[in-house]
């Protein structure tokens, strides 16, 4: 298989899916009844794409086979529990330097860029920490709604892909990774922008790293899709407790 030929389908299911959910997201501004559930019908098509493109091309997507599965269910919680020990208490440590620098007064270059941001901020001494309403059922849609038909899309179908044209040949920490693991998370970063334009939605390219590692190693989305949701959700609480939108 050519490299150009191996590149086809997988690029170009992930055109498809994004101009989709892009459409989506634009009628959602004019449409509010989309735009309140716009997370369901994107969720739709990141989850049968991956049926649709290989029945395109003439064969079967297997969903277990792409990751969707929790065994092997020891391996799975020991990287999930090692990962979110280590980068949860980073992640938020910088939530907290990086806006208490965008967000400061007197303003600096990266606030001009934040700064419809930085009007809502709160910053440590003013906001507090509280949970977003009807907490469950929001780590409950991310796990469901968005992190596994993203993991099962990015990770489960278009990494494995990828690596049909570029065969991992680096080990790291255990996992076989290379330029397949590289171009998914930067195209996961690119579809974030496209779908909803904000520089800042560029940033998931390096926690998408991490799930594609997580999948590397773990021959499942599993962890990695729990790991994502889990970031997710602390983002979402650190938005709430420190922003106000009100």
């Amino acid at each position: 298989m050519g490299r150009a030929s191996g590149l086809r389908e997988p690029l170009g299911a992930f055109a498809l899916a994004t101009a989709l959910a892009a459409g989506l997201a634009a009628l959602g501004v004019a449409v509010p009844f989309v735009r309140d559930n716009l997370h369901a019908p994107i969720a739709i098509i990141f989850l049968y794409m991956p049926a649709f493109a290989a029945r395109r091309a003439g064969r079967e997507f297997d969903y277990g086979e792409a990751g969707l599965r929790s065994d092997p269910l020891g391996l799975n919680l020991a990287v999930l529990g090692i990962f979110a020990a280590i980068t949860i208490p980073a992640f938020v440590a910088g939530f907290f330097l990086f806006y208490g620098h965008v967000c400061t007064i007197p303003a600096n270059a990266l606030t001009r860029l934040f700064g419809g941001v930085c009007r809502h901020w709160l910053g440590m001494a003013g906001g507090h920490l509280r949970l977003p309403s009807r907490f469950l059922l929001l780590a409950f849609s991310q796990l469901v709604v968005v992190a596994i038909p993203e993991e099962v899309f990015f990770r489960g179908y278009l990494m494995e892909r990828l690596e049909q044209v570029w065969p991992p040949r680096k080990t790291l920490l255990g996992a076989k990774v290379g330029w397949a693991l590289v171009v998914s998370s930067a195209l996961f970063a690119l579809g974030h922008l496209i779908v909803i334009p904000n520089p800042q939605r560029l940033a998931v390219f390096f926690p998408a790293l991490v799930f594609g590692w997580m999948r590397a190693r773990t021959g499942s989305i599993a962890a990695g899709a729990t790991f994502h949701a889990l970031c997710n959700v602390v983002s979402d609480v650190l938005h709430e407790s420190y922003f106000h939108f009100g």
